[in-house]
């Protein structure tokens, strides 16, 4: 596990940062906010972080997919692993969930909110733990 990871957190909601902070932070996890996916985006190319935290609905409803696709086409940002934070799902009535990993969804874990802590700092350490540390 890498306690020092830098995390960033994309979510147009202050208290989502206020939570994923709380959860976190214990950890010793470092972690960044963003109101926006363009400030998020330009945060992300001034200092890639070692995981990002977004959420879908964002300025637009599908706001957070696009910055997934822009992620994907930067070679700087690409190697980013993301994890989706979202009720997306919800309000539309789909599972993305099984869509994780496609092009569709090139993520690597969705997370359906209201956030359980367990759940977010549990995909937090498998995603930031190296391949060779698993059993």
């Amino acid at each position: 596990m890498n306690p020092n990871a830098d995390i960033l957190v994309i979510d147009d909601d202050p208290y989502v940062h206020d939570a994923v902070k709380m959860i976190l932070e214990p950890e010793g996890y470092k972690l960044r906010t963003s109101l926006t996916g363009p400030a998020g985006l330009d945060a992300m190319r001034r200092q890639p972080p070692d995981l990002l935290l977004l959420d879908i609905m964002l300025a637009s409803p599908s706001e957070g997919f696009h910055l997934v696709y822009q992620m994907k086409k930067d070679p700087r940002l690409e190697h980013i692993p993301v994890i989706v934070i979202s009720a997306v799902g919800q309000s539309m009535g789909f599972d993305f969930a099984r869509e994780v990993g496609t092009d569709f969804l090139p993520v690597r874990r969705f997370l359906e909110k209201p956030i359980n802590a367990a759940v977010l700092r549990q995909a937090v350490r498998e995603i930031l733990t190296p391949a060779e540390a698993h059993p």
